[in-house]
């Protein structure tokens, strides 16, 4: 893969791959799209996905990305009995501009700002939320 190939997703959505470095997020939007396609109710990944998500909030607070109260009530919980410390991060509707492609239907990254954010419209597209 090299930055300018246009790749598309298993749900059809095509990707201008502008970061050979964000691999990571392309294979976890595939697999989103697997778990939608078998009808998982819930889906919980353990991931990296972006060192911004560090410079966000240090190296001991892990960042949580939801639409679902519900979800992120049962994570937090989760989170206090075993002592990890988390965030729940925004999911920003507006971020989504920072990713829209004049080639295809989106970048695999965003610009510098929000970096972690942009991730988030990114899988969000996957999982068939839509904009």
């Amino acid at each position: 893969m090299r930055p300018g190939d246009i790749v598309t997703s298993s749900n059809g959505k095509t990707i201008e791959v502008n970061n050979t470095d964000t691999e990571g997020r392309l294979t976890l939007a595939d697999a989103l799209v697997y778990a939608c396609n078998q009808g998982v109710e819930k889906i919980v990944d353990l991931a990296t996905l972006t060192g911004a998500c560090v410079v966000a909030l240090g190296p001991s607070i892990v960042g949580i990305f939801t639409p679902s109260d519900e979800l992120a009530k049962e994570v937090v919980e989760a989170s206090e009995v075993s002592g990890e410390k988390l965030w729940r991060m925004p999911l920003e509707d507006s971020y989504w501009e920072s990713i829209k492609s004049g080639v295809a239907d989106m970048v695999n990254t965003g610009g510098r700002q929000g970096g972690a954010i942009t991730a988030a419209p990114f899988l969000k597209q996957s999982m068939f939320w839509g904009f």
